[in-house]
């Protein structure tokens, strides 16, 4: 079964969402700039995959699966829910140059303390988890990922809404880094040089990114204070717990299996989940660039952001199911022109994956749209929370028994509660952004003052 293009999906969702007499130009627009990103990200990794999975080899492939699982976790430590926190507080400012400078600079040194702090734990781990130790030098080459992402100020970028340039240096060190590894990449032995491709390219568009974000919005060097800095780790530590139970399941999972199987096991269920969340992320682009825009209107028209939601839940909703059809039914095609014959265990875990873009359509909007908006952000924390559990609890009990495909029914189950509970979560705040009744939209005290015209 083919492969639905990402042009074609972006399209359908760019379209629809000009459509609409709430979604201004610049949602479009910065839909249109993450649609290359997530090109970037997703859609030219699936396209080497077919190369890389075949060159290395279920095994070292696996290795290198489990080593970024790990190092994720410090790269969502070191985020500390900036991406969320920092890009609604520059969303909400973005006409005071020297409040946006100070939010910035300060972010920075507190990424890049954090990065050290990652760091130093990092080689506790190597120095105490024997297993750990033998792929330290994996694990160290890896870690320039981390600083890249420390350099690269993509919540600067999304705050104010100008994606574009920056989905231009993410596209850009992707297809050079994507050029290298088919040139120099030739055997499984040859992992670790993949790893540095990896951590080169993070870098190297991480330093641009800094520069580009400098010089594009003019901002004033301002010399950080610690209770700037502390303004920052607080405004974020809620989401930043959010971020990192989100992470055990979102990108941790190989980690987990890892531990309780082995090499071989991680790369059938890596190779399987790569291709799933190539195709789901084609819906994040439409939801993260209206973050900014539901931030800054769930601060003043509750009307008007929930509608902005409603366009947005149908839409994507509709995507998403389109997307898991074509996952379940197409699992064994795509596993083999992609994975190739050494990877018959992995369409298994794509078939049980299969319902995932649906579900991620619904509770992506619920949680990015709503509950983050209308900073329910305690609400957001303790569901990606409760979430991380019920993934190890489900792992604990399935992968023993079915190993990879047992990692995937953990992670469905997983999904399958953050979305339900996200939508309740909506519910029970009456931010039900389904129902059309203007009155449903209102608070008590709006529907007072409106009663009172």
């Amino acid at each position: 079964m083919p492969l639905v293009k990402p042009a074609v999906i972006g399209s359908l969702l760019i379209t629809r969402l000009r459509g609409s007499t709430i979604l201004r130009s610049t949602i479009a627009k910065n839909a249109a700039s993450l649609y290359v990103i997530q090109f970037a990200n997703y859609i030219i990794p699936i396209i080497t995959i077919s190369y890389l999975v075949r060159v290395l080899g279920p095994t070292s492939y696996g290795v290198v699966a489990f080593a970024q699982s790990l190092i994720n976790y410090f790269m969502v430590f070191v985020d500390y829910g900036f991406n969320l926190s920092t890009t609604r507080s520059i969303s909400v400012q973005r006409d005071d140059l020297n409040a946006i400078s100070r939010v910035v600079f300060n972010t920075w040194v507190a990424k890049v303390t954090l990065s050290v702090l990652g760091l130093v734990g990092l080689g506790l781990l190597i120095f105490c988890v024997p297993f750990i130790a033998e792929l330290s030098l994996l694990m160290l080459t890896l870690y320039g990922i981390v600083i890249g992402n420390v350099l690269m100020p993509v919540w600067l970028f999304q705050g104010m809404e100008r994606m574009e340039t920056i989905a231009l240096i993410n596209l850009g060190s992707r297809i050079l880094a994507t050029i290298a590894m088919l040139l120099m990449i030739h055997k499984p032995e040859d992992y670790l040089l993949y790893a540095a491709l990896l951590s080169g390219s993070a870098l190297a568009s991480g330093l641009v990114g800094a520069f580009l974000g400098i010089r594009m919005f003019k901002l004033r060097p301002v010399r950080p204070s610690w209770s700037g800095i502390w303004a920052a780790l607080r405004e974020g530590w809620l989401l930043f717990i959010g971020t990192v139970s989100g992470n055990v399941y979102v990108t941790g999972n190989a980690f987990v299996l890892g531990m309780l199987t082995n090499h071989t096991v991680v790369g059938y269920y890596s190779a399987a989940e790569r291709v799933v969340r190539g195709l789901s992320g084609l819906l994040g682009p439409v939801s993260q660039a209206a973050f900014p825009s539901a931030s800054k209107m769930a601060a003043t028209s509750r009307v008007g952001a929930l509608r902005q939601v409603r366009s947005i839940l149908m839409l994507m909703s509709a995507v998403g199911l389109v997307l898991s059809g074509l996952l379940f039914f197409g699992a064994s095609t795509l596993v083999h022109v992609l994975l190739g014959p050494a990877y018959e265990p992995s369409v298994a875990v794509v078939r049980v994956l299969a319902p995932l873009p649906a579900l991620i359509s619904i509770s992506t909007v619920f949680g990015l749209q709503v509950i983050l908006p209308f900073r329910k952000d305690w609400v957001f924390t303790s569901i990606l929370v409760t979430a991380a559990l019920l993934d190890l609890a489900a792992a604990l009990l399935l992968v023993p028994s079915f190993g990879e495909s047992g990692m995937g029914l953990a992670l469905l189950l997983t999904e399958i509660f953050v979305t339900s509970a996200t939508g309740l979560a909506c519910l029970h705040y009456g931010l039900n952004p389904v129902v059309r009744r203007r009155a449903d939209y209102l608070s008590s005290e709006e529907i007072t003052n409106a009663s009172r015209l």
